[in-house]
């Protein structure tokens, strides 16, 4: 089968590789039949996320089901399915607290042996592990592109607007407006707040988030903490949610809110350790919250809301592309010159 593959330090290439098949009770066979190009992926591509030679990428995608194994009860060949872009097992002692994204038995899709060894989805096919607790249904009705961010992007946008307590009447800052961002700007608007004001220094990305509903902030032309204050009266935002995870962008959203107010990040930190306002923290009574998105927790309710029409998160998408052009997709992700990407096998 066709699949885009880790070469090396800024080399991914599209090439042939066995097509994978079920060796577990629990698994599923998904024939892919639409993926796409993320942040994360970036990581990867940069050298900052480890990753074994010619491994399969790709962590968002959508297929139908083509095979399960025995214990899998949920799904059957011909079901439509949204994968998260980890697996949870559902019975672990995390699981059953209800925090997936702490399972001991967690493996993310395309992130090669050092993440669980598991398949990507920018390819033709992918196994899903533990499949009854890692996918969920594709209502009726909707359509792939609807549906493919729910196992990532969509759910992180809504967990972390979630995590930042936002009330009615609040002035939401999210910072950073790339696909996270943009899914941040639009599920903040669930919570009522007054204000969704979103940091970014990228033009187009910033067109897309005030036709989301966010007020937009240009890094490039003011100072956002500064611009931040102004527009709530000195005060600062009630809330922040940090989409990038560079340290920079931290502080930030740490500068951005009031006294009592909290920062929630989704950003994968672009460090391991750095400093730390712990004297800012205290004397504000600001809340911290940080962390990888707990996925399956949020899929069904995100899949409702777009059923309804709440959450038109297909919106985003900027370029469709076949996965015979991925190479140049992720050339066109790293530049910044695309939004968000998918890819058609």
């Amino acid at each position: 089968m066709k699949a885009l593959t880790f070469q090396g330090i800024g080399d991914v290439k599209v090439t042939d590789v066995p097509k994978p098949a079920i060796t577990g009770s629990g698994e599923a066979l998904i024939k892919v039949t639409l993926g796409a190009v993320c942040g994360s992926d970036m990581h990867i591509l940069h050298g900052h996320t480890p990753m074994n030679q010619g491994a399969v990428l790709g962590h968002e995608f959508v297929g139908v089901v083509e095979e399960v194994g025995s214990e899998v009860k949920r799904f059957k060949a011909g079901d439509r399915v949204v994968s998260s872009f980890f697996t949870s097992c559902g019975v672990c002692a995390f699981c059953r607290k209800g925090w997936f994204n702490q399972c001991v038995d967690k493996g993310t899709f395309g992130h090669g042996e050092y993440f669980g060894n598991l398949g990507g989805g920018q390819s033709e096919f992918v196994v899903v592990p533990l499949a009854d607790h890692s996918m969920e249904p594709i209502p009726q009705g909707m359509t792939d592109e609807q549906a493919i961010f729910v196992g990532d992007i969509l759910a992180t946008g809504f967990f972390g607007a979630e995590r930042a307590e936002i009330k009615p009447g609040d002035v939401v800052a999210v910072v950073g407006a790339g696909p996270v961002g943009l899914m941040a700007t639009m599920c903040a608007q669930l919570f009522g707040p007054a204000r969704v004001l979103v940091v970014d220094m990228v033009d187009s990305r910033l067109e897309t988030a005030m036709d989301l509903g966010g007020i937009p902030i240009n890094a490039k032309l003011v100072n956002p903490v500064e611009a931040i204050r102004a527009s709530t009266g000195g005060f600062g935002a009630d809330a922040s949610i940090e989409c990038v995870g560079l340290l920079t962008a931290v502080d930030t959203a740490v500068q951005a809110v009031r006294g009592g107010g909290t920062i929630s990040m989704v950003g994968v930190p672009s460090t391991t350790i750095g400093d730390f306002p712990y004297m800012r923290m205290w004397l504000k009574s600001l809340t911290f919250r940080a962390g990888w998105c707990n996925v399956q927790a949020h899929m069904r309710p995100l899949l409702d809301l777009i059923t309804a029409g709440r959450l038109t998160p297909d919106r985003i998408i900027s370029h469709r592309m076949k996965l015979d052009q991925a190479e140049e997709a992720y050339r066109m992700f790293d530049a910044r010159e695309a939004t968000k990407i998918v890819l058609t096998p």
